[in-house]
Order: C-alpha cells, then structure tokens, then sequence
C-alpha cells in the first residue's frame, strides 16, 4: 500500500508517531520557509508541514505542488501550535512534519476548484471524475452505500430473499416507452430495459419464494426533471400471503428504521394514512408535503346564493370553488397576487381571487364595506364570515379563490399551496413527513383517447367492495393501490397484485388490449395464475429520491454516481453516441434521415 492509514483518521493519540499517507493535494499556503499543504484523501485532509530549515530538497519539491496533484508523504505527527487548531474537521488538532515525499501523478490545471460550492451543473457533469473528489460528493455517495447496505441487511433478517432479475427481458409497454435493444442473432427483433421487473417478480411469487427484493436498475424513456432519469434505482420486495396493511407495515417499519438510523429526526409513527380523495380534497394533489398546513376547503355550498356568473356556471357544470387561506403579510403585496394569478392561469386554470378585510377587529361585526376583494360588490356579509368560519381564518388572514373543473382547481390549488409556503417560508426544513396514500382509482379517463387507462399499472387488484363495478361502471372501481410519499415526493408505489387470470384479463379488456395482444404480452404470467398463484402484493420504492431526502439535495442527480443531464445525455461519456456501420449491418439496423423524410 502506498499509506498506512487514511489523511481523515489521523488523530491526537497518534502524536509522535511515523506514518504514511497519500492522497490529492486539496490547496496549499506558502509562509516563506514553512509551506502548508492540505492532502485529501477518501476519509478527509489533514495538513501537512514541509519545514525548509529540515528539508530544503523537500521544501522545494513541495513549492512545485499544485492542487490535485497527487503525492505520497512520510512524516512525522505533531500537534498543532496553541491557536492553530481548527475544530471544524476531524485532523484539526495535528499535523504532518513531511520528512519523504513523492510525486505519484501530477495534475493539469483543474477547470474548477473541487470543493467550491457555485460550479455550473453542465461542468460539474461534463468532469464528473473531479465532482466526486468533493466532500460533498463523498459523503451522498458514501450515505447512499450505507443506506442501501441496511435495507439489505433488514429484509434479510426478515426473511426476504434477494434475487436477480433480467435486464434483457420483452418489451410490454405500458406508459413509459421502453428502451429497447436490438437482437444480432435474432434480426429485426428487440428486447426492451426494464420500467420495472414488475411480471418477473410477480411469477417469483408463483414459484413460491414468498419473500423477494432487490436492489433493482430500470429504465424510462420519458422527459426528465429533477427527480428523474433515464435509469433509476429502486428496492422491489414482494410478499405472498399478504393483505395491503401487511405490505404497508413492512415498509413502514423499514422506512422509520431508515430515519431513526440516518437522520434522528421526530418521525410521526406510524405514518399516517389518508384516501387519494382525502388527499385531492385537502391538498389538491395525491403526493402532499404536510410539513406547512394551508389545507383546500370546499367552499361550493357557501358561494352557490351569488350573483357572480363564474361561480354559478361552475357549480352548473359540476366544477368545484375552493380555496386556500394564510396569514397576510408584508410580503403579499398587490405584485404578488398578480404573480399568483398569472401562475394558476398558465397552469390552465382560472385564476385565483384573493379576499382580506380592512379594519376589523371582531369578524362577527364585519361590514362588507370591509371587505378587499375584485367580487366583494357580489358578497354579502354572512357569504365572508362563513368563508373565513370555514378556514378558521382570522381578521388577519388572506383567502384566495379558486372555481373550474375539479380537477383542474386541485390541480392549481395544490401547486399554488407549495408555492405559496416556499415563497413565503412556511416549510419545516427539518421535518420528514412520510405518510400512506391509499384507495386510488383503479382506471382514469384519458381525455385524449376517451379510453380508460390504469392509474398505476394494470397488475393491481380491485378492492373486494368495488370489484363488481368492472362490468358496469370502471371509474368506481377502487384499487388496492398506495403510494409512500414523503415531504411531497412521491418515494414508491404499491398494491396488491391480481393472482385471478379472469379478473386480470378483465382489467386488461377494459382498457382496450385484445385478446391476441393480451397473449403476446403477458400469457406466461396469466399461465401461471393458472397453476396456484397465491395472493400476493409489494412496492416498488425508489433509492436514488430517498437518499436525496436524507442528503437533504434538491435532485436526484446529486446522489447518483454518474448521471444523465435533463436532455439524457452523459456528459462524461458522450452517450448517446453513434455506432459503427458495421454494427449497424450486424443488427440489422438503418438509420432513418427524418430531415430528408
């Protein structure tokens, strides 16, 4: 080895002794005839002294250093002179006196320094290889490994067994677009990437294995944000013998494992559970960050008596008035409200209609000459104290209106609301929120097709209540669906899974497969159901958002060793790149110009 010990784990109990490190040259301070150098290695820095009136060879070897460089020294530890210390890292009270050094690579010019904290994303990808040396980098990834390493280690002790599914496997697209991989010694015929080995493990509770996971990689062809790559990484477990509160348990057991393990935060235990229609009626979205209040509430009832037309058609066309309320501030000026307005609009709602009052002590005692708001003209006085009743708002409070469709007002309110408690600092950074949502729609309309499509998958099993419903009226049927969401983000879907060949080929003739294209994409797996399928159900639960959660960074990118830009592209790699023409002919391939038609 060329060090017998980390630069990180050098400590005061090691003064005196003769040691060997090496590592990258982190910065270096040069006070004439005394010259610093800060070497980095995987576990830290530590300072090192190169004393001219010792080694004036070694003195001006290390004056050549420049930062990254990468060099071996052996020297002696010494602690640091009273005042030098500095408490802030691990080696602060000690220092190196080089008595050897050695050059083991030097270093062109780096295009940015490692640790600096304001490098554009495009950079930092495009030298990957010189990111990770940061300490941020290392501690995520470092963080990453841990916590993977534990989920391992706590399903294992649960019995679960880890098993390894195929990456090249058939392509039976459902929402994402595969990636798709071409065959040499099958021409013109594809295996697809994995979205998710959701049939594969699915037929290893068939083969009686009972417990599964996995550490699993997936692949979606779709646009990305910040939270999404063309390849993730995600923990599958699978149960047999199983109800939905028996998956949710294990995960939640997991999850507040995770938590008290790497994040000694106040958990709420055991996570709550509220309905996808809950979740839609009082936060307007099914992924809600519940670390800041500011609920919707339905306010169809008070504002049916107006005179205002939009409301009226609204309530006509069975849309839905609700809104939000919070604590006027200096900060909700009439700038902003117009910001807000202009933000739901875009969003292709309506707007929003802000209400506060003026000059009210008591609003049992309210005027409507009180009243700011563009409809005051077409409220009266019990329409506003039943509002503000409604929220349990104050005289100090503003109340923005919402009407339209009722999904495009949740929609808009629930966006709204997360914009409004960032702006305005309402969230609890060091809080995390893990809740259940449960009791998703098993089928969606879409408005394109005017066709019903699976809310989650087409796997997931109808509850036992609503199951008659899937001959005569789909949108009313329930799934044994739920999501893990946690400080707004969506962690990982769920359900019990259908083990009923009849029911499965029920659920896949409503949305529209036929009876051939059933076959061709999923017969091996109705062929199993056919040979004693237990009951059976499991989550798909993504890492790489989770560990952003406990990294405390805002992408996912951040927390991934090597990842792709918002447009797929690796930066350090060059990929997607061409191939050779030769390959080409090998896969039976041709390129299609779409510029030349």
């Amino acid at each position: 080895m060329y060090k017998d010990r980390g630069c990180g784990e050098i400590g005061i109990d090691q003064e005196n002794k003769e040691i060997t490190i090496a590592g990258w040259v982190d910065s270096w301070r040069d006070h004439g005839s005394l010259l610093f150098i800060d070497l980095r290695d995987s576990t830290g820095t530590v300072q090192v002294v190169f004393d001219k009136s010792k080694s004036d060879t070694n003195h001006q070897i290390a004056s050549s250093f420049r930062t990254e460089w990468v060099i071996q020294v052996k020297g002696k530890v010494e602690k640091r002179i009273e005042g030098a210390e500095n408490p802030n890292i691990a080696t602060g009270y000690i220092e190196v006196h080089a008595n050897e050094i050695k050059i083991l690579n030097e270093s062109k010019t780096p295009p940015f320094e490692v640790n600096s904290k304001n490098i554009d994303e495009t950079t930092r990808l495009r030298y990957r290889f010189l990111d990770l040396r940061s300490s941020r980098m290392q501690k995520n990834i470092r963080l990453r490994n841990d916590v993977v390493l534990s989920i391992c280690n706590f399903l294992n002790d649960k019995d679960f067994v880890h098993i390894e599914t195929p990456i090249l496997i058939k392509s039976t697209p459902e929402g994402a677009r595969d990636y798709v991989v071409p065959s040499r010694v099958h021409p013109g015929e594809f295996y697809a990437l994995p979205q998710s080995p959701q049939q594969i493990k699915q037929m290893l509770m068939t083969s009686g294995f009972e417990k599964y996971y996995q550490i699993a990689k997936c692949f979606r062809d779709e646009d990305l944000r910040a939270d999404r790559q063309p390849e993730h990484t995600q923990l599958d477990f699978e149960m047999s013998f199983v109800h939905q509160e028996d998956v949710l348990s294990n995960c939640e057991e997991l999850y507040y494992f995770l938590s008290q393990k790497y994040q000694l935060k106040d958990i709420i235990y055991p996570f709550p559970r509220i309905t996808y229609e809950e979740s839609m009626e009082r936060y307007g979205t099914d992924k809600p960050d519940t670390r800041f209040s500011l609920e919707l509430k339905n306010l169809n009832g008070i504002l049916s008596g107006t005179e205002f037309r939009v409301f009226n058609n609204v309530l006509d066309s069975n849309g839905s008035i609700k809104g939000i309320s919070l604590k006027n501030s200096e900060l909700i000026k009439r700038s902003y409200v117009d910001e807000l307005n202009n933000f739901v609009i875009e969003m292709g709602g309506g707007g929003v209609i802000p209400i506060s009052l003026e000059n009210v002590k008591d609003i049992s005692e309210l005027k409507i000459q009180n009243v700011k708001s563009p409809i005051a003209k077409f409220l009266n006085e019990e329409h506003i104290k039943e509002i503000y009743k409604t929220f349990n708002a104050s005289e100090d409070d503003i109340i923005f209106i919402s009407a339209g469709e009722t999904s495009k007002v949740n929609e808009c309110l629930g966006s709204l609301r997360n914009k409004l408690a960032k702006d305005l600092g309402l969230i609890d950074q060091s809080k995390i929120n893990f809740l259940f949502v449960t009791n998703f729609p098993l089928f969606e309309m879409d408005k394109d097709s005017g066709k019903w499509i699976a809310m989650h998958h087409v796997f997931s099993s109808p509850t036992k209540e609503t199951e008659g419903f899937l001959d005569s009226d789909p949108g009313k049927v329930i799934g044994n669906l739920f999501d893990l969401v946690c400080n707004g983000v969506e962690l990982g879907s769920g359900s019990i899974r259908i083990h009923n060949r009849k029911i499965q080929e029920k659920v896949f003739s409503i949305i529209g497969y036929s009876s051939s294209e059933v076959e061709e994409r999923f017969g091996s797996l109705l062929e199993a159901f056919e040979y004693g399928a237990p009951p059976h159900g499991g989550m798909g639960l993504g890492i790489d958002r989770l560990i952003a959660i406990f990294s405390g960074e805002d992408s996912i990118r951040d927390v991934i060793s090597f990842p792709k830009t918002q447009s797929a592209s690796d930066l350090l790699w060059g990929a997607p790149s061409l191939i050779e023409e030769d390959q080409k002919k090998e896969l039976n391939l041709k390129i299609i110009d779409k510029e030349k038609g």
